[in-house]
């Protein structure tokens, strides 16, 4: 037999000189001690003696070229006020500022009263933003949410939120101690009523059995004001990807739900149910086309393939639509917020872009909810 088949000799060969092999960090014996110890790189953990430290054109290196990415970027001014100068954080981690959502009144609603608001799977919530949108004053947002990707972000937009955790946990002695609602907004998870997933357990299993929460709760407020002579106001959605059984069962319980979509407003397809007692829900609206188009919703260095993208689902596979450097790519979770209504980076929460894709197509497109809830400003101003 060769000496290069014999076994073992072909890794002697391929391997390099011991002259040459690296075999980790240099050992070194610590005086008064017979055993073998690592010499480790020394850490500082002086701040200062690390800020100083760092090289100052290194620094400026970095500053030039984060100044240039702000330049190229939408909303440059209002991000260069908010962002920290890179030598004051020299040293540490080097991460691009955090921005606030500011939300803009689009209705003159100031003149309305403070509502007390309960919104049931609130999800990032939209419900929220609408109203803030419309300018209708909250005295007390109540969210039921379990999900903690949704209640990171909504601790950081929306502090001031009241959580009450479960929806299951929600019982008549709670509901009493919130006072006078006057709107409850909510959307049951539709994963398992949906006629798209061939795996859904409908409204007797899985997440389906949420809805019957909903029911529950509106019922029981609805006597209860009835006595007290106050109107509760109350909204809710759903896919229009129902079946015959799940649909039948949520027109007995609610009336005939009202279809709107939210290509009326936004170059994206999104048809959905809506069930409530508020004014001019009843009448599905004319059908009408955005004037925007998909490229003026998505990153400014991305190109569009299409006018109008599909409905934005968790699933990424088929929403291709855009073209980065000659190659199909993609949605960005920045491109998802904006074809939900919402500001750029609102889930931008320290999560992952799977996660964030999440939670946006489950939530709310908020051009609609704002048509929506615009007929209770006249209510809501004069009660």
């Amino acid at each position: 037999m060769p000496k290069y088949k014999r076994r073992g000799v072909r890794r002697y060969l391929t391997q390099a000189p011991k002259s040459k092999r690296h075999y980790g960090q240099k050992k070194v014996l610590r005086k008064g001690c017979n055993r073998m110890t690592t010499q480790a790189p020394s850490l500082v953990h002086d701040n200062n003696n690390l800020s100083q430290a760092v090289d100052e054109n290194v620094i400026d290196g970095f500053q030039n070229c984060f100044d240039n990415i702000i330049d190229q970027t939408p909303g440059s001014t209002q991000r260069q006020v908010a962002g920290q100068s890179l030598k004051q954080t020299a040293g540490l981690a080097i991460e691009e500022p955090f921005y606030g959502f500011q939300s803009g009144v689009l209705l003159p609603g100031s003149h309305c009263r403070p509502i007390i608001v309960l919104s049931l799977y609130d999800g990032v919530s939209s419900g929220l933003v609408a109203l803030n949108k419309l300018g209708i004053p909250v005295l007390r947002y109540f969210s039921s949410e379990i999900c903690e990707n949704a209640l990171r972000v909504q601790s950081l937009r929306h502090p001031n939120v009241i959580r009450l955790g479960d929806v299951k946990d929600i019982t008549s002695e709670v509901l009493d101690s919130l006072g006078k609602i006057d709107l409850v907004l909510a959307g049951s998870p539709c994963s398992d009523l949906s006629r798209v997933n061939p795996r859904r357990a409908g409204l007797r299993g899985g997440t389906g059995l949420l809805y019957f929460e909903f029911v529950r709760i509106i019922r029981y407020l609805q006597d209860k004001y009835t006595k007290e002579n106050h109107s509760v106001k109350w909204l809710f959605e759903n896919t229009c990807h129902l079946d015959k059984d799940t649909l039948l069962q949520m027109n007995s319980d609610m009336g005939v739900p009202s279809k709107r979509c939210s290509s009326s407003f936004l170059p994206v397809t999104r048809k959905r149910f809506f069930w409530g007692n508020i004014a001019g829900l009843q009448h599905d609206t004319v059908v009408r086309k955005s004037k925007l188009t998909l490229q003026d919703c998505i990153d400014g260095n991305k190109t569009a393939i299409i006018s109008e993208a599909r409905t934005l689902t968790s699933n990424r596979s088929g929403q291709r639509c855009v073209e980065y450097e000659g190659k199909r790519e993609f949605f960005s979770p920045t491109d998802y917020e904006r074809l939900q209504g919402l500001e750029a980076h609102y889930t931008d929460a320290n999560l992952s872009i799977t996660a964030r894709i999440k939670l946006l197509a489950k939530g709310w497109c908020i051009p609609v909810i704002v048509d929506i809830l615009s007929s209770l400003v006249p209510i809501f101003s004069h009660s």
